[in-house]
């Protein structure tokens, strides 16, 4: 199928479908979804924050499961789906702690909590996986970089569940246990609806950029292959 004289493929269809339901995703959030009587309507950047959190989780256990991967089959393909991956999950995860802190001011009365274990396990983790990328940025291509890359990837990991678990492995937290229920008159479905929306939507933009950016890292690693064929030549 071709619209532009370019044809219409699986990923034009998932870019698509992540961008319909992220429009539904924000108007559900911000028209549909309820006003909480505590927090107001700062209580809405929970539609965003909340998701974008869950995705980074599951780009950075998908570098994990990469990595692993990559260190059994030798493949490099693998070691592309790890760095792909968790370039996203930074991405995702810098949208966390930015609505995060956007969402802290007006509710905790400051952008930023050290006391808070919520928010330096989740920096920790943000930190981790930008030092993975610098180490692959620095590193020379090849399979030594790659099997180090793959190794750094895999106990890194431990950051994602210390992030997740911190509100129940310390006591002095800010942050509330998770739950779908609100201060609202209106019925639990008014906030489920709308964090599933969100859910979707983000988790179809991070399968559309992961698969936007491996054909961008295939190219790229084809060039350099091409460039050292030259060079030997």
């Amino acid at each position: 199928m071709s619209l532009t004289g370019r044809r219409f493929t699986v990923t034009d269809a998932i870019g698509i479908a992540a961008f319909l339901a992220m429009l539904i995703a924000l108007y559900l959030a911000i028209v549909e979804s309820p006003i909480e009587r505590v927090q107001g309507i700062h209580q809405k950047i929970f539609y965003i924050h909340v998701p974008t959190a869950l995705v980074g989780y599951i780009a950075f256990g998908v570098v994990a499961f990469a990595s692993i991967m990559y260190v059994w089959k030798r493949t490099d393909r693998w070691d592309r789906v790890a760095v792909a991956s968790a370039e996203l999950g930074v991405l995702f995860t810098t949208l966390m702690l930015a609505t995060g802190s956007i969402w802290g001011r007006p509710v905790w009365g400051a952008w930023w909590d050290w006391t808070d274990a919520r928010l330096v396990t989740s920096l920790v983790m943000w930190l981790v996986y930008v030092a993975y990328l610098m180490f692959r940025s620095l590193g020379e291509s090849g399979p030594g970089t790659y099997r180090s890359a793959a190794v750094i990837g895999i106990l890194g990991f431990v950051s994602v569940p210390l992030s997740y678990f911190s509100i129940w492995l310390w006591t002095n937290i800010l942050h509330p246990v998770p739950t779908l229920q609100s201060s609202t008159d209106r019925p639990e479905g008014s906030i489920l609806v709308p964090f599933l929306f969100g859910m979707l939507a983000f988790t179809l933009l991070y399968v559309y950029l992961m698969s936007f950016r491996m054909r961008v890292e295939e190219s790229q690693r084809e060039l350099n292959e091409l460039r050292a064929a030259q060079e030997a030549s």
